[in-house]
């Protein structure tokens, strides 16, 4: 079927079709055909409650700390397992200073969630009790926290993951407004 027929059709078009068709033009950069396809498609109306969008928010929020948390883990483990001494796997790198860099980030990422949670008046582990790497995430945490008891880690970039943390509930929020 060629273009022109297709566009004649877009009314036509499954729920699939149409997924697939805008996911093709996303691929293709093509505005144009993404908006013809969004115009034609039928409209659904729905009720929800003031406080979605803000829910829908802290749900991404979550996830993405979680990933965040579980990638900064990933490399700290894999930073522990590493010999300092190989000029190979270090290249580029002062170990140490990348040891504590993935140390901080852990940290300033756990304290940025516990910020932003109360500063909405939410329980930060009640929000992340459910995602199945949370136990990870804790034990890491607590490791990263013990190991620098003596000398604690100054949180540099805090105020700026809070801020990003703070923008992402915000701009996600205001999608459903």
């Amino acid at each position: 079927m060629d273009i022109k027929t297709l566009r004649k059709n877009y009314d036509k078009l499954t729920v699939k079709e149409r997924f697939a068709a805008l996911v093709a033009a996303n691929v293709r950069d093509d505005d144009q055909e993404r908006k013809a396809l969004l115009q034609s498609a039928p409209r659904k109306t729905f009720s929800f409650p003031n406080t979605y969008g803000l829910s829908e928010a802290f749900i991404f929020l979550s996830m993405w700390h979680v990933l965040s948390q579980l990638g900064y883990a990933a490399t700290f483990y894999f930073l522990l397992g590493q010999d300092e001494t190989d000029p190979v796997k270090v290249k580029g790198y002062d170990f140490n200073d990348a040891r504590l860099l993935i140390q901080r980030r852990i940290l300033e990422g756990r304290e940025a969630w516990r910020a932003i949670c109360r500063e909405y008046g939410v329980d930060p582990e009640g929000l992340l009790g459910d995602f199945p790497e949370i136990e990870m995430i804790r034990m890491t945490e607590l490791i990263v926290i013990r190991a620098n008891e003596e000398s604690p880690l100054e949180l540099t970039d805090l105020q700026e993951a809070i801020n990003g943390y703070r923008e992402a509930i915000e701009t996600k929020r205001k999608d459903w407004e």
